[in-house]
């Protein structure tokens, strides 16, 4: 099991590398189909730790700090009560909410532009994406409004800010996924030996991103992960008969 799950990070976080985000849905996207949902969200922030901070590392220069501090301090106490109420969510509920999540952001990103957020609702959407992220191990909510304060015109900016901000609540996560249980000994050992892959997809990665042109990067993601969670919906109903 172990190669399976190496190989499942390595394609996410060469992803994230491309693109500044997405390596923990792809990386889900992969896992369950060997792994249960719950298996598989409590990798992610294992992942996250170490492949986050490779990104970081690759271009820290380039890191809004205010901004991630402001979001990070926001996000935390909505995240630690997503991380209690996941050791109690039933599979099925987990998978169908994971993947619903998945689907949204996806068609969110064919659009191709973060959406305005208003000022006044900034900081409970922090809040509650913190929550979700909790609960489910994604941070995609975060993706959109943290654009907007980001912007789209430095994609330098937006993929090294963004992944600050998965390393500092990755750290949390797999700190409360521990204390909660749900995070075993076995499980983080089988996160940890993904880690000298992740380096090397991480570095494959970047070289890719820096080729790419930057209007569209961010919609060929998209028309992907949408389309393997539209898979991932049918054959979960075809399985539930």
């Amino acid at each position: 099991m172990t190669p399976f799950i190496v190989i499942c990070a390595s394609i996410g976080y060469a992803v994230e590398s491309i693109f500044g985000f997405g390596g923990s849905v792809v990386t889900y996207l992969l896992l369950i189909q060997m792994l249960s949902a719950k298996e598989a969200v409590v990798l992610l922030p294992v992942f996250a730790l170490a492949g986050s901070l490779f990104i970081l590392l690759s271009d820290w220069a380039a890191v809004k700090w205010v901004v991630i501090r402001k979001v990070s301090l926001l996000a935390i106490p909505g995240l630690a009560a997503g991380a209690l109420l996941m050791e109690h969510l039933g599979e099925a509920y987990l998978a169908a909410g994971v993947l619903l999540i998945i689907l949204i952001y996806g068609i969110s990103l064919i659009a191709g532009k973060n959406p305005v957020v208003p000022k006044i609702i900034k900081n409970p959407l922090y809040l509650f994406s913190g929550f979700i992220m909790g609960a489910t191990s994604l941070g995609v909510l975060f993706v959109p409004v943290v654009g907007s304060e980001l912007g789209d015109g430095d994609r330098r900016s937006f993929r090294a800010s963004l992944a600050l901000l998965w390393f500092l609540t990755a750290l949390v996560r797999v700190l409360l996924y521990i204390a909660t249980g749900v995070l075993t000994p076995r499980s983080l050992l089988d996160g940890v030996w993904s880690y000298p892959f992740l380096l090397l997809a991480i570095y494959i990665g970047f070289a890719i991103h820096k080729k790419i042109p930057e209007a569209s990067y961010k919609r060929y993601v998209g028309f992907a992960i949408a389309g393997i969670s539209m898979i991932n919906f049918v054959l979960m109903f075809i399985n539930s008969f």
